[in-house]
């Protein structure tokens, strides 16, 4: 019988793993890799390596108005809820930010009485360069809904890497609640002031969505994008061809000019007629579009409401092209 040879392998009985290079390779590998991502995540969070893009672009990101120009949330500022504000406070923004009187800085700046404060000059905190040169006044309303819609697009190479807040209702309750960090806090804003409070201050009876004004936005609206939406969100129920057939919804071939709720053929809830006043104008579908239940309680149309600005700028300008002579935007 033979006996085997312990020394055969040259390894004193051990067997040679022949992955063991290859083993030892990948752990330094992996072990680098850990080590950068664990530095750039600590400078993302911080602030001082931000990335210059969102890292996800969101349909919300994607649709928010070129150039900047946020319109006007005065009048949802007003009706604003609060503690949904300091809800979302913080769960998205404590975690770089204080908002106690005297509070420390941290990764960000204190917030207690940053309303009516300097703009980016909290004592003891060191802004970038970017933020100094963009700081004007004191932050305002619109200063303050400008800067949380969307920081890196306000202020170009700002060290906040955030994305911002897209809804328009989440902002002004966010904004809402930063107003009250002071022992003396700013007036809310005043109706007919201006921005989308003015807009809401003269809308007809029965249209009070409070939806922020979309004129700056219509100019540069982007009609295949308003009809790529309604293709996707609306044409279930309705059509939009000249002579088309009413669906769930009415036709809507010719709306922009056309009498209010009055499409031949098709049975409008009472609750719409009672609203109907004149004819849909540009303004009239920007608060309809907004939040249908709300600008008119009772409505048989059970839909949300097309939140984004821009969107709901390119939907309308779809709407007014469906017709034989659309009316100017303005």
């Amino acid at each position: 019988m033979n006996t085997p040879n312990p020394h055969a392998n040259g390894t004193g009985g051990k067997r040679r793993d022949p992955l063991l290079l290859n083993k030892i390779a990948g752990g330094i590998l992996s072990a680098g890799l850990v080590f950068w991502i664990a530095t750039h995540a600590a400078g993302i969070i911080s602030g001082k390596d931000a990335p210059k893009k969102p890292v996800i672009a969101t349909a919300a990101t994607a649709t928010a108005p070129a150039g900047g120009g946020v319109p006007s949330i005065d009048g949802l500022i007003v009706k604003a809820d609060v503690s949904k504000g300091a809800s979302f406070v913080a769960q998205q923004c404590s975690a770089c930010h204080s908002v106690n009187k005297g509070g420390a800085n941290g990764v960000g700046p204190n917030l207690y009485g940053v309303m009516n404060d300097k703009m980016f000059a909290k004592a003891g905190y060191d802004f970038s360069s970017a933020a100094k040169a963009k700081a004007s006044g004191v932050w305002t309303y619109q200063k303050m809904n400008e800067w949380l819609d969307d920081p890196q697009k306000d202020v170009p190479g700002t060290r906040m890497g955030y994305t911002g807040i897209k809804n328009d209702q989440v902002r002004a309750d966010t904004i809402a609640y930063l107003r009250t960090l002071s022992s003396n806090p700013i007036p809310l804003p005043k109706p007919g002031a201006g921005g989308a409070t003015a807009t809401a201050a003269a809308a007809p009876a029965g249209l009070s969505s409070g939806a922020p004004s979309i004129k700056p936005l219509l100019a540069s609206a982007v009609v295949a994008k308003g009809e790529s939406f309604f293709q996707q969100q609306c044409s279930a129920c309705h059509s939009i061809n000249s002579g088309g057939a009413n669906g769930v919804g009415p036709n809507l071939y010719g709306v922009v000019g056309s009498p209010m709720f009055a499409k031949a053929g098709y049975s409008f809830s009472g609750a719409v007629k009672k609203a109907a006043h004149g004819k849909w104008t540009p303004h009239k579908l920007n608060e309809w579009l907004y939040n249908p239940m709300k600008d008119i309680p009772g409505t048989h149309m059970a839909y949300p409401g097309i939140k984004n600005n821009q969107v709901r700028a390119d939907v309308v300008a779809y709407l007014n092209a469906q017709s034989a002579s659309p009316a100017p935007l303005k």
